[in-house]
């Protein structure tokens, strides 16, 4: 449940040496501090208070920017990363919030019970992205309960570019959350059977188009195919979709069938979100109702624009 991107790049980060190489007789200084070891205490600050009215009091999310080892390696053996800094804190929440949140509200009705259900308790943030093997991860999703959203340091709402990567990362992960807490369709992953491939970094999203997924890494399993569907449409619209993704598709010689099992895997996500969450995932032209796709797609115009920083 990772989203990845290629590139290649080294970062860093390193603590125990400073325990590793004491002999028995040796002992550490009594005010030696040692820090993200957990268990501090910290004076509550502006951004605390922000944090808690924009997130804990109405979703019940506990935002985690302070550097904390264990939250940020629970699930990343042997990574170094870079802790958050203070000042990129606010102003990514708040973006998120508009971009992530709001379309979800406004499609639900103008509710929050649907985000208080099914949001993530925990979002642990993290400076730099994870570097590995080729490729860099933004976030990933653990257990339904906690998202971990790297690459804080370089957000930059008004890069239209930048916010929708952010933005395909974190719906990414909450759509695992999502089909975690109520299953899609298993014929879904019937469309596809036997090309699913562990070896997907080999390849590019054209290529992937052409076996009848949206991107490379959808072709690593059947949630990692659903996520970026979900995703992938929800951040850069059917328009994309279809002009992009099924039109490679529909060159494809490798798999004739690549356009028809990309429109039967839209198909089952279109009614997974209707029929398992009651939410238009397109605009309903008979009742006029907006879908999900399209409030996206106003929210992430409205802050490119307009960047939020509360």
């Amino acid at each position: 449940m990772k989203r990845y991107n290629n590139i290649f790049l080294a970062a860093l980060f390193g603590a125990t040496l400073l325990l590793g190489g004491c002999r028995e007789e040796e002992k550490i200084a009594d005010d030696l501090y040692i820090p993200g070891l957990g268990g501090e205490e910290y004076a509550e600050n502006e951004l605390d208070k922000w944090l808690y009215q924009n997130y804990t009091l109405p979703y019940n999310i506990d935002v985690v920017y302070r550097w904390d080892a264990a939250q940020a390696y629970s699930s990343l053996s042997e990574v170094q990363l870079v802790p958050v800094e203070f000042d990129a804190v606010q102003p990514m929440m708040a973006a998120l919030r508009d971009v992530w949140f709001e379309p979800y509200i406004q499609a639900t009705g103008n509710s929050q019970d649907f985000l208080k259900e099914v949001a993530p308790k925990k979002i642990v943030l993290v400076g730099s992205p994870e570097y590995q093997n080729g490729s860099y991860k933004l976030g990933q999703a653990e257990g339904g309960r906690k998202i971990l959203l790297l690459n804080v340091n370089n957000f930059d709402a008004s890069d239209e570019n930048e916010l929708k990567e952010s933005l395909h990362t974190i719906v990414h992960e909450f759509t695992h959350i999502l089909h975690q807490t109520k299953l899609f369709d298993k014929k879904y992953q019937e469309i596809s059977t036997g090309r699913y491939n562990s070896n997907w970094t080999l390849l590019k999203d054209p290529e992937a188009r052409r076996l009848g997924f949206i991107t490379s890494y959808a072709m690593l399993n059947k949630d990692e195919d659903f996520a970026e569907m979900v995703s992938g449409i929800l951040v850069f619209g059917y328009d994309w979709f279809k002009d992009t993704v099924l039109a490679e598709a529909e060159k494809s010689t490798e798999n004739p069938n690549a356009k028809a099992d990309l429109e039967a895997k839209l198909a089952i996500v279109e009614s997974y979100f209707k029929e398992t969450w009651n939410i238009e995932f397109f605009d309903n032209e008979t009742s006029g109702e907006k879908g999900l796709e399209t409030y996206f797609r106003e929210a992430i115009e409205k802050v490119v624009s307009n960047p939020p920083t509360e």
